[in-house]
Parts: structure tokens; C-alpha cells; sequence
């Protein structure tokens, strides 16, 4: 991991990166996703009264059997250090696209700092919102809880006091920010400096630390396969929809069909 934070501050030091005209810009539609963005947050804030932890007699009745197969497997996980390695992926993804002021600031584009500020903002805010909605609606009982190689007691423990945290496995905050920050980088970076070496490394590098991130909260036994796979499909959607919505010109796909065949491209 911190090779690659360190060649993408490498690259923000150096401006070794030919960049091209600023592919982005703010408009009408900012209107909308910003007040969305911030009212899908504040939402997910007012339904955060919603988490519970579970009774002792709630964590007894619980039965490993009743989980699918495909995440029956996570209720045998329990590792404290998987959880808090987990962090520093998620973390470094979160704020690498700060990393982008540096440039910005070295060579005075103020206009280009702002709109990838908002930009970046309403992602944050949009991933934050949407997934503590949807934690706090779905209600799904974290693995660990089913982990029968603790007696109920230690598992009531395990929940901690302080914030209520058994109700909110699905799906995986960290996968989704991770995912987030991720494809948001990847994809801006890619945007403005074009499909280069250094943006294969930058797409394949962000992803799989993303990844390391989810595969260490089921490691950890906080999360089921299923709510790091949702993680990663809703992160990596608004990492990548944002700068697509605020592209100077628009991509889309096209369809040609001919007989017998279909023709789908993707046009920029």
C-alpha cells in the first residue's frame, strides 16, 4: 500500500503527467446532487437512532443455519487485528483524492480545484448517506454474532457499549467508501491525464486495495460476502457516475445492430 500512495504523491509533486484540457465542469445539475448528496447524509444520520444491539437472549437465539450458504461461512470469523487493518486501506482511499490539491495549488488552477472538490464531495456524502440508509433499514445482525465459538456472554460483549453496532452488517461502509474513493480516483485521474501506463497502475492499484479492504472486514467477521459485494457495487457506482455527470462531454454507449449481430461501443 504505501507504494502506491507514494508514487501518486510522486506524481502530484512532479507533474510528470501530461495533462490535457479539464475534462469537468459544474452546472445546473450540481442544483440537484449536492442537496441530494447532503440530504441522503443528514438522512442516514437521523436514522442512525435505528441501531440496536441484541439482548442476551436475542444472541442465543441465533442459528448459523439460518444464513445462506454462500455467507454461512462468515460466522466463523472473528480477528480483531483483520478489523483494524481493515482501516488503513479504507482510510488512504479516502482522502487520496485530496492529493489532487497539490497539482491545483502548484500551478494555481483554482477553478479545476473547486469543481473536483465538489465533485468529490458529493461522493462522499452520497456513499456515506446511502449506505447508513440502508444499515440502518436492512437491520442485518453481524456474522460474529452467530459465532458459536463464543458463549453468548462474550458475544454481548463483543457488541460494545458505547455505539450500536449488531444491526449494521449490511452492507459494509468501509467497502463502499473504499470503492468510492477508489474508482473516483481512478476514473478523475484518467480523465484528465489520459488512458496511460500510469492510469492502469492507478485503476489496478486503488482496486486492489479497495478489495483488501473487504476481503479483511470478512476476515474479521463484522461482514457477510454479501454485504462487501453490495459495498463495492454501490461505492464504485458514485465513484464512478459523478465524474461521468460532470464530463464536458458526455460519454455514452451506442447500439448498431446488423443482422444477426449486435454491436455495442462506448463512446467519449
Amino acid at each position: 500500500m504505501k507504494w502506491f500512495v507514494g508514487a501518486f504523491i510522486f506524481l502530484s509533486l512532479t507533474g510528470v503527467m501530461a495533462q490535457s484540457a479539464f475534462p469537468y465542469k459544474l452546472g445546473k445539475k450540481d442544483f440537484l446532487l449536492a442537496p441530494l448528496s447532503a440530504a441522503a447524509f443528514v438522512s442516514s444520520e437521523v436514522l442512525d437512532k435505528k441501531k440496536f444491539n441484541l439482548t442476551l437472549e436475542e444472541i442465543q437465539a441465533l442459528d448459523r443455519q439460518s444464513i445462506g450458504s454462500f455467507d454461512r461461512g462468515a460466522t466463523y470469523n472473528w480477528s480483531k487485528s483483520a478489523e483494524q487493518f481493515s482501516d488503513v486501506p479504507e482510510q488512504a482511499l479516502r482522502y487520496m483524492p485530496v492529493l489532487y490539491a497539490i497539482p491545483v495549488l502548484k500551478n494555481k488552477q483554482w477553478n479545476n480545484g473547486v469543481t473536483l472538490g465538489i465533485m468529490y464531495g458529493e461522493v462522499v456524502l452520497l456513499s456515506a448517506g446511502v449506505t447508513g440508509i440502508t444499515k440502518s433499514l436492512a437491520k442485518r445482525i453481524r456474522p460474529y454474532l452467530y459465532n458459536t465459538s463464543f458463549t453468548p456472554e462474550e458475544r454481548f460483549a463483543m457488541q460494545g457499549a458505547e455505539a450500536p453496532i449488531a444491526s449494521t452488517s449490511f452492507f459494509s461502509g468501509h467497502t463502499s467508501t473504499a470503492f468510492a474513493g477508489a474508482v473516483f480516483l481512478s476514473k478523475t485521474f484518467t480523465d484528465i491525464y489520459g488512458k496511460t501506463t500510469w492510469s492502469k497502475v492507478v485503476w489496478v492499484g486503488s482496486l486492489s486495495l479497495a478489495t483488501v479492504t473487504a476481503i479483511a472486514r470478512v476476515e474479521a467477521g463484522v461482514h457477510f460476502p454479501t454485504d462487501v459485494l453490495m459495498g463495492a457495487v454501490v461505492g464504485s457506482a458514485i465513484g464512478y457516475f459523478i465524474p461521468v455527470l460532470h464530463k464536458t462531454t458526455q460519454e455514452k454507449f451506442s447500439f448498431a445492430v446488423m443482422p444477426n449481430q449486435l454491436y455495442i461501443t462506448y463512446k467519449l
